[in-house]
């Protein structure tokens, strides 16, 4: 249990872009990040987290894949091209291979799978913080 109060303690300092379209898989992830990290900003697709992206400061970036406007994958390269070291979560329900054919050169952090496991996302704050 002090592990998980350690890994809380780390990751409310942190600031986060949450990307994610599907409103309910958005507000079940929510209502765990909020527990997690002092400062979230959501996005509904990929060109609006772009552009928060381009007008703040982050810690961390926890995207979905498959979303409108720009997918996740592009999104990334997008994130990527502007700060080469910014921790990144993949977040998605998709775990066949030809959803990551695309990100699977590009530098992520960890992949989440929805729906959100608490000891799945400890495991990637472990690794982040």
């Amino acid at each position: 249990m002090s592990d998980m109060k350690d890994i809380i303690a780390k990751s409310l300092d942190l600031k986060i872009l949450f990307v994610e379209d599907n409103k309910d898989a958005r507000e079940s992830a929510l209502m765990v990040f909020e527990n997690f990290f002092g400062k979230i900003d959501i996005a509904i697709n990929g060109e609006e987290g772009l552009e928060k992206f381009k007008e703040n400061s982050y810690d961390l970036v926890i995207t979905d894949i498959n979303m409108p406007k720009i997918n996740g994958t592009k999104l990334i390269k997008e994130i990527k091209k502007i700060d080469s070291k910014i921790n990144i979560f993949i977040f998605s329900a998709h775990n066949e291979d030809k959803y990551f054919t695309d990100v699977k050169d590009i530098d992520i952090d960890y992949y989440l799978s929805k729906p959100l496991d608490l000891e799945q996302l400890l495991e990637a704050l472990r690794k982040v913080i």
